[in-house]
């Protein structure tokens, strides 16, 4: 795995990188730790698994920084370092994993990787679908989105060469097989991959990219739990 440091303070990108090292060293993970003080310095934004990012950086910050990086790298998992803790809703925009105060980076930065790893695991997951009579491997975390027109089920996908793939299959049968995998049934029609979704209201669901899909008015509540459950488990964790 490749993580990434930066921050524009080195005392601190020295305090994470050691506590990464020891860490992977003591649980036989293979690392490759790349620490940088400036922002503007990186280079191969795809190159990484999971990025520790200070927010408040002065050449180029965490906010921004994170949209560079899921431009190009939409599975990366991304840690914010902070002082402050109000600028969690800015994160939401480039889906923080979790926000780490640097008060209490000693305490929790170890957990806060370990849940990240496990993200990263999770995000490599393969679905196999047929197409054409070939079977063709997907990364979960490529996928946006799914729709069905009686059996006829297309796959949107959001990092591939191709934007989508048409095959017979069973709407239920995808369903259960990727809940697990942190996908929701919005609608009847729709299983959209809750990783990028940016909102979601009464009747609609907006994901990453402009894309707008009905959503079940009547599971409204159902559907909010789910997500909210979801991503309290998975991704915002602001202490």
């Amino acid at each position: 795995m490749n993580f990434l440091v930066c921050d524009d303070e080195i005392k601190i990108v020295e305090q994470v990188s050691t506590l990464l090292q020891e860490h992977c060293m003591e649980n036989g993970i293979h690392a490759q730790i790349h620490a940088f003080d400036d922002p503007c310095a990186i280079k191969d934004y795809d190159l990484y698994d999971i990025a520790f990012l200070d927010i408040d950086m002065e050449k180029l910050n965490g906010i921004n920084l994170a949209r560079k990086l899921r431009q190009e790298n939409p599975g990366i998992v991304i840690i914010f370092l902070t002082n402050f803790i109000q600028y969690a809703p800015e994160g939401f925009e480039v889906q923080a994993f979790r926000y780490l105060l640097k008060s209490d980076m000693q305490e929790r930065l170890v957990s806060y990787f370990e849940d990240a790893v496990r993200e990263v695991v999770r995000e490599k997951q393969i679905i196999t679908i047929s197409v054409n009579a070939e079977l063709i491997d997907i990364p979960v975390s490529h996928i946006l989105y799914l729709e069905s027109n009686l059996r006829v089920v297309t796959m949107h996908l959001i990092n591939d060469d191709r934007e989508e793939y048409r095959f017979y299959g069973n709407m239920t049968d995808l369903s259960e097989k990727l809940e697990a995998l942190g996908f929701l049934r919005v609608q009847k029609s729709f299983l959209v991959n809750m990783e990028y979704i940016e909102q979601l209201q009464y009747e609609k669901v907006s994901l990453y990219g402009g894309i707008v899909l009905p959503s079940s008015a009547k599971n409204h509540k159902t559907l909010k739990q789910q997500y909210l459950k979801w991503r309290g488990k998975n991704r915002w964790a602001i202490f």
